[in-house]
């Protein structure tokens, strides 16, 4: 009661007191120097009340002039200037909002400038991705137009060497192309109910083949076969087609690869386990940024080749579910999940 009596939170009300006690101090100032001097006029009047009223005011104007100050300050581009809070009345809510637009203002700079950064890296990793294979392919039409080959098998040779760089810029301009799409604030899902156990195994005996030449079985495990999910189908077959690629390129051949999905009474829970050469941890916990790849990547002629932006699409796709992708690591068994929610 006292504060709104006082006028603690309320610049109205402090000035309201300012003019009552202006008011009341000059009434008796001029009552007792009437004594001296009784001829006083109305300028006199209003000259003392005005004097008074600017001291009882003095700390409003000082905050006031504090604010205008810090507002100068923060609009030449010191955003880390902070306006000093000493009021809790209206001028003390303005400083209050001027902090926090000041704070906005920092974010905003420091998200540009790190996207900046990340654009200028990605110009870096997609110039270097782009040359190397372009030059091989520059290399070997030129042998193949000036003759340099010994037989038709040499021939043969340098344009499969040819094709298969081709499909290499294929493949990384396509995950090119999909990355910079999901990273799109503006990227849309196409929710569809569909069985995702048996979207899962399609997928995998359109992969069984190629596995087999390699010595790798799947496995499915599941405890649910008619498990409905609201997805973008064909996002997520891109997410899980990563994983499954991924567990087919980095295995021990030969090996198995176990494909588990435990349907939950809100989510779902799909895993891709194999084993294969230990990581460190500092490598576990980098996988999912793009670009990044292990030191020593398997090469393999029948395994599109990777440029590190796999695990990276994967996880912004499951995020635009509204899902969680991780990894758990442990000498060399892997365990990929997903965890998808059961609302779209």
């Amino acid at each position: 009661m006292w504060e709104i009596i006082s006028g603690k939170k309320s610049i109205r009300i402090q000035i309201l007191w300012a003019i009552c006690l202006s008011f009341i101090c000059t009434f008796f100032i001029l009552a007792i120097v009437e004594l001296v001097a009784p001829d006083l006029t109305m300028l006199t009047f209003i000259v003392v009340f005005v004097g008074l009223f600017v001291i009882f005011t003095r700390h409003i104007v000082k905050y006031l002039s504090t604010l205008t100050d810090g507002l100068r300050t923060i609009s030449e581009g010191n955003l880390n200037y902070r306006l000093p809070i000493t009021r809790q009345d209206e001028l003390g809510k303005v400083a209050e909002h001027m902090n926090y637009l000041a704070e906005q203002l920092q974010k905003q700079l420091e998200r540009e400038r790190m996207l900046e950064k990340s654009k200028m890296e990605l110009i870096t990793y997609v110039s270097h991705d782009l040359r190397t294979p372009l030059t091989s392919i520059i290399g070997y039409l030129d042998l193949l137009k000036t003759h340099q080959f010994d037989d038709v098998k040499e021939q043969e040779r340098y344009i499969d060497n040819a094709y298969n760089k081709t499909q290499q810029l294929k493949k990384l301009i396509d995950d090119l192309f999909e990355y910079t799409r999901l990273t799109n604030q503006d990227v849309r899902l196409t929710y569809q109910i569909v069985n995702l156990h048996s979207l899962l195994q399609q997928m995998i005996s359109e992969i069984e083949p190629v596995a087999k030449e390699q010595g790798i079985t799947f496995e499915i495990e599941t405890n649910s076969t008619s498990t409905m999910v609201p997805l973008d189908v064909e996002k997520i077959v891109r997410a899980i087609d990563n994983l499954l690629v991924n567990a087919l390129k980095y295995s021990f051949k030969p090996g198995s690869v176990k494909v588990k999905m435990l349907g939950l009474p809100d989510q779902i829970i799909l895993s891709v386990e194999n084993y294969g050469r230990p990581i460190t941890q500092e490598q576990a916990q980098q996988l999912f940024e793009r670009f990044y790849q292990l030191e020593e990547s398997p090469k393999n002629q029948k395994m599109p080749y990777g440029y590190g932006l796999g695990l990276s699409i994967t996880k912004q796709i499951i995020e635009l579910h509204q899902g969680r992708v991780g990894l758990l690591h442990s000498e060399g068994h892997y365990k990929f999940y997903i965890e998808l929610p059961l609302h779209s």
